[in-house]
Formats: structure tokens, sequence, C-alpha cells
């Protein structure tokens, strides 16, 4: 009988068993490869410095596991297009649940920021689970803090633009009911007809 390979047990992970049991595994104990987070195109280079995954049981007896960790990756800022780096520490809880009509009634007034519900039906691939969680982490608009500066100056120029644009659409619209008047000579007509 073959054995499954140190990390084959992690392709059709448990995490219903591993929060019940309080399990722990670190990144000092398994190595893993993250080939989406190494080909994403908006990444130029990326290290996952450590993580740590940790399953427990809350106070309302559900199954929780947590990701945590630490990365660094240099990223194409959205603004100027050259490399802006990001060190980013991740810490999600996600409450295990086994269907995805369960997550879609969940309270989510009980839950912090910090914490999600998602249906886990059976076994995952627990490196694409933590994978995608490094992922969600990335920023979804990267820029340096100078180049924000930049934006948010443009984006307050071009609105200070459109007030003065629709100030003088107004100032126009006035001159030009000024010089319309329709019923000016109204009076006049009058005056005219009592003659």
């Amino acid at each position: 009988m073959r054995h499954k390979g140190p990390l084959k047990q992690f392709d059709e992970f448990d995490a219903w068993s591993f929060s019940r049991s309080g399990e722990r595994i670190r990144s000092d104990e398994v190595k893993f490869d993250f080939p989406r987070l190494a080909g994403d195109e908006s990444i130029s280079a990326s290290h996952v410095e450590n993580w740590e995954i940790s399953g427990r049981i809350n106070a309302k007896s559900e199954s929780v596991i947590r990701f945590q960790g630490r990365f660094s990756a240099e990223f194409s800022c959205v603004v100027c297009g050259s490399g802006v780096q990001h060190v980013i520490d991740f810490d999600r809880h996600l409450v295990l649940v086994t269907s995805e009509s369960q997550a879609d009634v969940y309270d989510e007034e009980t839950l912090d920021e910090q914490t999600d519900v998602v249906a886990c039906p059976g076994a995952i691939n627990l490196r694409d689970w933590l994978e995608d969680e490094i992922l969600l982490a990335c920023p979804m608009f990267p820029k340096h803090d100078a180049c924000s500066d930049v934006a948010g100056r443009s984006w307050r120029d071009s609105e200070s633009d459109e007030d003065t644009d629709d100030h003088q659409d107004d100032t126009a619209g006035d001159t030009k009911q000024e010089v319309q008047r329709p019923f000016a000579n109204l009076g006049d007509l009058l005056k005219g007809s009592k003659k």
C-alpha cells in the first residue's frame, strides 16, 4: 500500500477535523509553493515570509480556521506603472458551514472585518486555500504614496474644473435669459393698444 507524500495529505484536507482537534500547521514545518502568486501578471516578485493555519471551535460551537502570515511583493503601480513594494500581514478567521445556503443566511452582523463565513462541504486543497487568502490580501490598486498624492490632486482639480464649468454654464444661461426676455416689450404693446 502506497503512503501519501508529505504534501499529498493536504490535497484532501479535512478542515472540520482539523478545527475540532485544535491543530496548527506552520510554514517552518511544511513547505508550499504558490504558483498563482508567482504567475500573477500584476506581481513582478513575491516572497511568502511565514504563514500559520490553525483550527478551533469558537464559543458558539462553530468550526473556525485561521490563516495568518506575512509576505512581501512588488506590484505595478496603477498610476505610474513602475514597481511598488508592499509588505503585507494577513489574518483571517473563516467560520465553516456545510453549504452555500447556510453561508447565505448566516447572521453577518456577528462578524468583524477579519472574519468571514465559507461553505466547506468536504475535503479541500489546503495549499490552494492558503494561496487564495494570500491573493485576497493583495492591494486592489497598488500605488506609491507620491502617486496617491498626485492622483488625489488630479481628482480634486478635475472636480473643481467641473464646478467651474457648471458655474460658467449657469452664468451663460443667466445671460441668455437676460438677453432674450420674451415679455420685455409686452408693457409697450399694451400701452400702444390703449391709444
